[in-house]
């Protein structure tokens, strides 16, 4: 039982660190967006906030909805991977985010957040399971 509870102060530890970050380098990046793009030009100026919406917005869309609820209808018994996989979520939203939201080479901060993510996945499980066999 004390395993377990360690366990979930880890997995939400990490996942808000997690989210926290996301949120902070994407309110970041759109206020440095938003304050350059009026005195750049050129290619510094390509990366600018602008809204718009495609098909792959729309697929990424439907992963999230899909994983959401497949993790929504398991969280006990998916237990304890069940926040690792909300922080794989949370990179498809990330990505969106910046997909959605962003047009330049800048929207490949959403991909590299989206990775950090899964390699991210991958530390906590080997943290929990170095926890679960000590």
């Amino acid at each position: 039982m004390k395993n377990k509870n360690m366990i979930k102060t880890i997995n939400w530890a990490i996942f808000i660190t997690i989210v926290l970050m996301g949120v902070a380098s994407a309110a970041i990046t759109i206020y440095d967006l938003n304050s350059t793009t009026h005195t750049t030009f050129g290619e510094e100026g390509q990366s600018r906030v602008e809204f718009r919406w495609g098909l792959l917005d729309t697929i990424i869309s439907v992963v999230i909805l899909f994983m959401s609820s497949f993790l929504a209808l398991g969280w006990k018994r998916l237990f304890p991977f069940n926040v690792p996989i909300a922080i794989i979520i949370a990179g498809f939203c990330y990505v969106l985010f910046f997909l959605t939201f962003t047009v330049g080479w800048v929207a490949f901060q959403g991909i590299f957040g989206f990775f950090y993510c899964i390699l991210n996945r991958g530390n906590l499980n080997s943290i929990l399971l170095s926890f679960l066999f000590s």
